[in-house]
């Protein structure tokens, strides 16, 4: 038994899950704080209010807002850094949106627009995210067969200097 945070965890099984949860609340954590100061950032604001972080989080359970009722869209919502991919490529219809016809609103239907807008570039993100992974995919199989190829080009073969007792060309 291992003692951590005031609990007692087995140290086979428990104690491995304990810190595998640990660690992807950290890195969920952290792709928050960063969807946060860029939302922060891009409107300008202070703090972000209470109604627009519900519906980031409820967007990150799989929930989605129709006219004000909750809907569950996915079984598991997007992460953090989808979400973030998605808004920063919506960035530009945002700013275009801001200058025109949301720029006299207030903030929180500012930022509940935005959010409507990057959940409409959320599929395209994330063909961008899959994109992605086939090309690192394909360039880890190119390099191994690179490097299978630098194998097999090397000369195996080892060449003795032998001496005939017949061999003249020392004499000549």
């Amino acid at each position: 038994m291992i003692l951590e945070n005031k609990r007692y965890y087995h140290k086979e099984y428990c104690y491995e899950r304990f810190k595998k949860e640990q660690e992807a609340t950290r890195i969920e954590n952290e792709q928050w704080d960063e969807l946060y100061q860029y939302i922060i950032k891009f409107h300008d604001l202070v703090t972000l209010s209470i109604a627009n972080i519900t519906r980031l989080k409820h967007l990150r359970a799989g929930f989605e807002y129709k006219k004000g009722k909750k809907i569950p869209k996915w079984r598991t919502g997007p992460d953090y850094a989808l979400m973030l991919e998605a808004y920063r490529l919506s960035e530009k219809n945002n700013l275009h949106a801001m200058s025109t016809k949301i720029g006299d609103w207030n903030d929180v239907n500012q930022v509940n627009y935005t959010i409507s807008t990057m959940m409409g570039h959320l599929n395209d993100a994330w063909r961008i995210r899959q994109n992605k992974k086939k090309q690192l995919e394909a360039a880890k199989r190119v390099e191994k067969q690179e490097s299978k190829r630098d194998q097999s080009l090397t000369n195996k073969n080892t060449y003795s200097n032998k001496r005939d007792d017949l061999d003249i060309s020392n004499f000549v």
